[in-house]
């Protein structure tokens, strides 16, 4: 009788693994994911060569996951973390995102990378193949000056204020880059003359694009009055005349 029962219970204890272990093989699956990323940067004008630019990559080990399903929503804070074979995931449509840096911190260095994909899941214990590219979300703006622009005023401040508020100072040729989101900016101007007269030049306001970069050029010209022109991705955004003083030789 004791023989009897402990067959019964070795069955039924047979019988509930093989239940679960096909529970798992038909209802889940496992998402295995191919990350990497560019370092380009377009220009506006669509100049690749001479207005584009290329910033350094982070290590993919610096990238963050994050997979949501239904009922799931798991981040990792380096893709190192995260292995394919020891999570498995219900059958079901899943968003797979890697970032790097966050578009809300905005500055010099501070590039925002970022991919994401919207999966499917297959049960039976199959691997969905993933891959991932990230590209730069956020946007680089600089500022450059003519020589006449430069001739004129010995003395230039430029305020760049994000939408979020924030303000940075900008110059030319700047040994960091500019990361800002995209999203709507101005940039305010003020400047010296040789005389020593303070100009407040008009504010700009445009719209800046991820994985682009905007350059805002000061100009002057000479024709019978002197006259500022700004122009954004070689496309003219505004002018301004200025008053000449009686006792000005430039």
């Amino acid at each position: 009788m004791k023989h009897l029962l402990l067959t019964t219970l070795v069955a039924l204890t047979t019988v509930a693994c093989q239940k679960d272990s096909a529970e798992q093989i038909v209802g889940t699956g496992t998402l295995r994911i191919t990350p990497s990323a560019v370092s380009d940067v377009k220009s506006a004008t669509g100049e690749a060569v001479t207005g584009g630019k290329t910033i350094a990559v982070p290590a993919l080990s610096e990238f963050s996951l994050t997979i949501t399903g239904t009922d799931y929503n798991r981040t990792w804070a380096s893709l190192s973390d995260y292995s394919a074979d020891e999570e498995r995931l219900q059958a079901g449509m899943y968003d797979v995102a890697i970032q790097y840096g966050n578009i809300d911190e905005e500055g010099e260095d501070k590039p925002y990378f970022y991919a994401s994909k919207n999966v499917e899941v297959l049960d039976r214990n199959r691997t969905t193949e993933v891959e991932l590219t990230a590209t730069v979300g956020n946007a680089i703006v600089e500022v450059t000056m003519t020589p006449e622009f430069k001739g004129y005023f010995v003395q230039h401040d430029f305020t760049l204020k994000t939408a979020s508020g924030k303000e940075f100072t900008l110059v030319e040729n700047p040994a960091k880059d500019l990361f800002v989101a995209p999203q709507s900016v101005t940039l305010d101007c003020v400047c010296v003359r040789q005389t020593g007269k303070q100009d407040i030049l008009p504010t700009q306001t445009f719209e800046v694009k991820a994985r682009t970069r905007h350059i805002v050029k000061y100009d002057l010209e000479k024709a019978g009055n002197i006259t500022v022109n700004i122009t954004l991705d070689d496309t003219l955004i505004g002018t301004e005349t200025i008053d000449v003083e009686l006792n000005e030789n430039a």
